[in-house]
C-alpha cells in the first residue's frame, strides 16, 4: 500500500478511537507520520491528456547487416576461385562494378562519369595483336587464359591498360594474375568469367561473371549472329584521285520504308589497317563500308541484321554513275551480291516531253514488273538515293547523263516510261504523246 493511503487511513483511526473514549467535543491531535511529507494535490485538469507510450528501443546486441566484401587480390591463378556474382572490384582503388565489352579483340572494363558518356576508370585487355597483312587477327572466343605473374609477355599473355582519369595510362604486358575464360557470340553478347590481379600501387582486382556487348572487327566476316544479312564487294575503276564510293540500301517491308548509306574514300593500306565506317545507329540494324586500296582489294560492304523484305542495293561513285540490284532478303537470309562499276563507262537518256511541260525527270532502277510499282514518295527517294539526278525540262527538252547501264524508269509528272541506257550512247524517250493503255 502507498505511504499517502496508509497515513489517511491511520489518522482516521484515530479519530474513531477518541470519539469512543470521551463525550467531550476536544480538537483532534495533529498527527504527523515519520518521513511522509504533507502532499499537496495538483489542480484538477478538465482533460488531462493521456501519458506517452513508452518508445521500444532497439537492444545493442541486434547485429547490423553488413555490404557484401569484393573480391580479394590474388596473385596466384590456381587459387582463383571465380564469384558466381557480376563482375566487380576496385580499379586504383577505388570500388566499381564495371560494364564489360569487347571490341577489336579487347575485352574491356569501364566505367562512366554519371549521366554522361566519358570513361572514368578502364581496363583493357588485348587478346590478340593487331592484326596485320602478314598475320591476321586471331579468334578469342570461346577460349580460356591463365597468367602467372611470372609469364613471360607473348601472344598467348594479353597486354593489359590500365587507365585512371587525370592519370597516366599504366601497361602491363605481363606481371599480373589472370583466369579467364569467354564463351561464344550469340545475339551480340559474349558471357565470360574472370578474376584479374594487377600489382599497381592500389592493386587492381575484378572478378566475377560478366555478358559483354560485342562488336566484331572489320577483318571478321559476319556469321549466323548478323543474319539476316547481306554483304559484298564493289570493285570500282575509272575513278579519279581522291573519288569516294557510296553504298546503300532502300527497304521495303510491312513495318514501312528503310535506307541507309555510307560513303568512303580509297585507302592504300592493308585491309587490317585500313579505314572503315561503321554505322549501327539503328539498332538491331547495322551497316559497315570497309575501303578498297583501288588496285586489288575491292571496297567490302555489309548491310546486317535486316528485316525480311524487298531491297534495292546500290553502289555509286560519289558525283558519278551507281549501280544496283534489287533483292529478297528472307527470315535469316545471309546473301552475297558483288557490284563491279567503270566510271567511264557510262550512257544517258534524251527526253522529249509535251510542250510547256514544266515537270523535273526522275529516273530510278526498274524493279521486276510483277512487283507492285513504288508510289511518287517512294520513287523520288529512290531515284534521289540511287541516281541522285534531278533534271528540269526547258523547252519540253532535258537530257540526263553520266548513268551507268541499265533498265530505268523515267517519271515526268503523271506520265511513267521504261527505258535501257547503254554504256556511250544516249537512249531517246519521246513523252510527248500519253501512253496508250494496254
Amino acid at each position: 500500500m502507498p505511504r499517502t493511503v496508509f497515513g489517511v487511513a491511520l489518522a482516521l483511526g484515530l479519530v474513531v478511537a477518541l470519539g469512543c473514549g470521551s463525550g467531550s467535543d476536544q480538537p483532534l491531535p495533529k498527527v504527523a507520520l515519520e518521513g511522509e511529507p504533507t502532499p499537496t494535490p495538483p489542480a484538477p485538469s478538465p482533460n488531462p491528456d493521456p501519458a506517452p507510450p513508452p518508445k521500444a528501443e532497439m537492444a545493442d546486441s541486434v547485429p547490423k547487416a553488413e555490404a557484401p566484401k569484393g573480391p580479394v587480390w590474388e596473385g596466384d591463378p590456381d587459387k582463383h576461385v571465380v564469384p558466381t556474382t557480376a563482375v566487380r572490384g576496385s580499379i586504383g582503388g577505388v570500388d566499381v562494378t564495371p560494364e564489360v565489352l569487347i571490341e577489336t579483340g579487347e575485352l574491356v572494363f569501364r566505367t562512366l562519369k554519371a549521366g554522361t558518356t566519358t570513361v572514368e576508370r578502364k581496363v583493357s585487355l588485348k587478346l590478340t595483336p593487331a592484326p596485320t597483312a602478314e598475320k591476321p587477327a586471331q579468334p578469342i572466343l570461346g577460349r580460356t587464359w591463365k597468367v602467372r605473374l611470372e609469364s613471360e609477355p607473348g601472344p598467348l599473355v594479353p597486354e593489359i591498360w590500365l587507365e585512371d582519369e587525370g592519370k597516366a595510362i599504366q601497361l602491363y604486358p605481363g606481371g599480373y594474375a589472370l583466369s579467364l575464360e569467354l564463351g561464344p557470340r550469340k545475339d551480340g553478347k559474349v558471357t565470360g568469367k574472370v578474376y584479374l590481379s594487377i600489382p599497381d600501387a592500389k592493386k587492381t582486382v575484378l572478378a566475377g561473371t560478366f555478358t559483354a556487348d560485342y562488336f566484331r572487327p572489320h577483318t571478321e566476316r559476319p556469321g549466323p549472329d548478323d543474319a539476316p544479312y547481306v554483304t559484298g564487294t564493289v570493285t570500282v575503276t575509272g575513278t579519279q584521285a581522291g573519288a569516294e564510293v557510296r553504298v546503300g540500301y532502300a527497304g521495303f517491308n510491312s513495318a514501312g520504308p528503310i535506307f541507309k548509306e555510307l560513303q568512303l574514300g580509297f585507302d592504300p593500306a592493308p585491309e587490317a589497317e585500313a579505314r572503315w565506317l561503321p554505322d549501327d545507329s539503328d539498332r538491331p540494324r547495322a551497316s559497315r563500308l570497309i575501303a578498297g586500296d583501288g588496285k586489288g582489294r575491292p571496297f567490302r560492304y555489309e548491310h546486317l541484321k535486316l528485316p525480311p523484305g524487298r531491297y534495292l542495293l546500290s553502289a555509286a561513285v560519289a558525283g558519278g554513275p551507281a549501280v544496283w540490284k534489287w533483292v529478297d532478303v528472307p527470315a535469316g537470309g545471309a546473301l552475297t551480291e558483288h557490284f563491279v562499276l567503270d566510271a567511264t563507262k557510262t550512257g544517258g537518256v534524251e527526253v522529249n516531253a509535251a510542250p510547256g511541260a514544266t515537270d523535273k525527270v526522275l529516273l530510278a532502277p526498274v524493279d521486276d514488273p510483277n512487283k507492285p510499282a513504288l508510289e511518287e514518295s517512294l520513287f523520288q527517294a529512290v531515284a534521289f538515293q540511287v541516281v541522285r539526278q534531278e533534271v528540269a525540262l526547258i523547252g519540253g527538252k532535258a537530257v540526263v547523263k553520266n548513268l551507268a547501264p541499265g533498265k530505268y524508269e523515267v517519271r515526268v509528272g503523271t506520265e511513267r516510261r521504261t527505258v535501257e541506257v547503254v554504256a556511250g550512247k544516249v537512249a531517246e524517250l519521246d513523252l510527248s504523246a500519253p501512253k496508250k493503255a494496254p
